[in-house]
């Protein structure tokens, strides 16, 4: 099978280098181009026992054998955000998945709150215990994943920290998890993110005929 050439093959592009570009443009093309975004509405907890959650739209799954997920935080103008000083006093924390019901609240979460700030409360979601981590799950989340550090990574030059976990509990809400451990997506109804205040939905999606996927596999795709 050959993939017909496109007349978009033919038109022009404009080449950025980014050492030559201003901080914030190279974010607009990055965060603007790299979409859909999986977002990680983590929660952790501070030495005092106040928890704190944040989402984080620069998240992904790493591995899972083992089962490892990784987010980048990036410095606040007054030091170290609140979840990363958590996530390596605490050495855990927990990734909430946002779906269409709660994006709005993981928004509201998403502010530079003092430390003493509650986000959960502020924002009206729910938190619940955890089986092996002390930071807490989010009720109202339809997958909550409980994580250890294993590892944080300082890119130089860089304001962000990348922060790697391994997955010790999986909680998928029923209505969600089908037989064979595969997923309903439609009622998991997750969202990505997009660039600026805009986000998108998962329920607009398409398969490719498994004779594409092979072609595409045996070449390396």
């Amino acid at each position: 099978m050959t993939v017909p050439a496109r007349e978009s093959a033919a038109l022009p592009k404009s080449e950025l280098d980014p050492s030559q570009m201003a901080d914030l443009d190279v974010y607009k093309i990055l965060a603007g181009c790299i979409v859909p975004r999986p977002i990680g509405f983590m929660t952790t907890i501070a030495r005092d026992g106040v928890v704190n959650a944040a989402p984080f739209s620069f998240f992904n799954m790493i591995s899972h054998i083992p089962p490892l997920v990784g987010f980048s935080v990036a410095r606040k103008p007054t030091g170290p955000k609140d979840t990363l000083t958590n996530v390596v006093d605490s050495g855990e924390f927990v990734v909430n998945i946002v779906n269409e019901e709660i994006v709005a609240a993981a928004d509201v979460c998403s502010g530079l709150f003092a430390p003493e700030v509650d986000e959960l409360a502020l924002s009206g979601l729910t938190a619940v215990a955890s089986s092996v981590v002390r930071a807490p799950r989010i009720a109202e989340s339809p997958v909550n994943f409980e994580c250890r550090l294993l590892q944080t990574v300082l890119f130089p030059g860089s304001p962000s920290t990348f922060i790697i976990g391994q997955v010790l509990r999986m909680h998928v809400r029923q209505n969600v998890l089908l037989a064979g451990h595969r997923i309903d997506h439609s009622a998991l109804a997750a969202v990505g993110r997009m660039a600026g205040n805009s986000y998108c939905r998962t329920s607009d999606t398409f398969s490719l005929d498994h004779d594409t996927f092979t072609v595409l596999a045996q070449n390396g795709g």
